[in-house]
């Protein structure tokens, strides 16, 4: 939160959420003397602690958590982590829980290969059979797909891609996603070997990934890339490249998409809100050891992925755990994980159940899902990504209280910095332009993540520092209200044109709400 005179910004942000409404009722109220006025100034307030503020001579608490947060503009990772919120702040207590009272970590401890420890193989989801594969091409000039985006990535990118197809299409191409990996999409756009840059049809199996093409309406058809395998367009990762290894390369181009967050995710029927880092170290790091990460002691409900995907490698940075060294079982895709935990219905195998999945995924099935907030080292309290279990505004990853997120990546082979395929050239037109018309941002909020635009902390390496963001371009007050049922925070104002955006601070009409920028 910014600094404010007079209390300004502080006092439009409880306004916000009705905490007059406490005022009137006398709850918030700290009267100190009843016949004189109490303050003229917020600096008249600090005596009394928590931040309030001064209202009409009256301090009043402003509800702003945690006890000890940072007020000001936060600089260090600290100052983020605890910057002061109305943000619900959940606790989870590492000395009682996981005999941790010193503000140390716990060790790691090698899992063994098997059932107690990660298996090296995916387990298919309950529902999978032994389906026939794909009997039509993606490639079929007779039927509308003569031009084809080739593209290949992590299992959390199809509910994108279905958001992104209609507007791919327009263009002309139609686009065509193989599920592999973060790192195996890195390595297939750095391969110095030109074999390495293609995608191949799969051997017929029960957990073979067929490539799909997505149409109009964004509708995904299993299809056949043929013998000889096509070479890949865009190579998509929820990570950034050197975390797969690669080192930088002048012939590959790398274009930012929106931010995704990653979560830790349990059972519906799970009584558990919260995790820390040290927690889930305990947990993915050495397998519920001794029973100090109860009730998650049981590494064969654990439902992980591989060393591979962007989500095993964003959780391990955050909880110090290499991707490679989890306990658990590697479920294959994100679906996977989702699948099998939500069809656990013996209460005390729920309570013991602990996965990791993007946010989207669990956006799509809360009804049977259930986040953890994560209280990273130096933070005073848990947070989800939203500010509420009940809400889906991103506004813990937007401000920085929740630490797990990250941009896609879309890398291509470039030549004199310009896509060398024309479906890449057509990909990168529409996904990753600066000014974000209004059908990309529907497509990014339809599928749960933040565009850039609407977002107000930055980084520029996997889970790195922190840094205050201004975006050029600036979406927050449209965003806001997709979210909001078309409801527009208060501060926001509707425009049809920059001659409505009478305000000083906020000129500019962008997606018809006055903007900073």
């Amino acid at each position: 939160m910014r600094n404010a005179p007079a209390g300004q910004a502080r006092r439009r942000t409880v306004e916000a959420v009705g905490l007059m409404a406490l005022l009137a009722a006398g709850a918030c109220t700290l009267l100190v003397d009843r016949n004189s006025s109490q303050c003229q100034t917020d600096g008249d307030c600090a005596k009394f602690g928590n931040h309030p503020y001064c209202q009409s001579g009256v301090c009043v608490e402003s509800g702003l958590q945690p006890a000890h947060c940072f007020y000001g503009t936060p600089q260090t990772p600290q100052d983020f982590e605890n910057q002061c919120s109305l943000a619900e702040c959940l606790s989870f207590d590492n000395c009682a829980r996981l005999g941790i009272c010193d503000g140390g970590s716990p060790d790691l401890l090698s899992p063994d290969d098997g059932g107690s420890g990660v298996m090296s193989s995916p387990v298919a989801s309950p529902d999978a059979g032994t389906p026939a594969g794909p009997t039509v091409n993606c490639m079929d000039p007779t039927n509308g797909r003569a031009q084809v985006i080739y593209i290949t990535g992590s299992s959390n990118f199809p509910p994108l891609l279905a958001k992104l197809a209609p507007l791919l299409v327009q263009q002309g191409f139609t686009p065509v996603f193989q599920t592999s990996s973060s790192c195996a999409a890195v390595n297939s756009v750095y391969a110095s070997d030109p074999s390495g840059q293609y995608i191949f049809d799969p051997k017929p199996s029960a957990s073979a990934k067929y490539a799909a093409y997505y149409d109009m309406n964004g509708a995904a058809t299993p299809c056949l890339l043929g013998p000889n395998g096509a070479p890949v367009d865009i190579g998509e990762s929820d990570i950034f490249a050197s975390t797969c290894g690669p080192p930088a390369s002048p012939t590959v181009g790398e274009y930012l998409g929106p931010i995704q967050a990653m979560v830790f995710v349990v059972p519906s029927l799970s009584g558990q809100t919260a995790i820390t880092a040290e927690a889930a170290k305990a947990v993915f790091g050495a397998g519920g050891a001794a029973g100090v990460a109860a009730p998650w002691t049981n590494p064969d409900l654990y439902f992980v992925r591989n060393a591979n995907t962007g989500t095993q490698q964003m959780i391990g940075h955050a909880i110090d755990v290499p991707a490679d060294a989890f306990w658990g079982i590697d479920r294959g895709t994100a679906q996977s994980v989702d699948s099998l935990l939500r069809v656990i219905a013996d209460p005390a195998r729920a309570e013991q159940a602990i996965g990791i999945i993007s946010a989207d995924y669990y956006d799509a099935d809360r009804g049977n899902l259930k986040a953890l907030a994560f209280k990273a080292s130096d933070q005073e309290c848990a947070y989800l990504p939203d500010s509420t279990e009940s809400q889906i505004d991103k506004a813990n990853v937007r401000d920085g209280h929740y630490p797990i997120w990250g941009p896609l990546h879309f890398f291509t082979n470039v030549s004199d910095g310009i896509p060398v395929s024309a479906g890449a050239q057509a990909f990168v037109s529409v996904a990753t332009v600066a000014r974000i018309p209004t059908p990309l941002l529907d497509a990014f909020i339809g599928a749960s993540l933040v565009p850039t635009c609407a977002m107000k902390v930055q980084r520029s390496s996997e889970l790195g520092d922190l840094s205050n963001f201004v975006p050029p371009y600036q979406c927050g007050c449209y965003f806001e209200s997709k979210l909001n049922s078309g409801v527009a925070p208060a501060g926001c104002q509707a425009c049809a044109g920059a001659a409505d955006c009478t305000n000083p601070a906020r000129p500019a009409c962008n997606n018809n709400f006055c903007e900073a920028q």
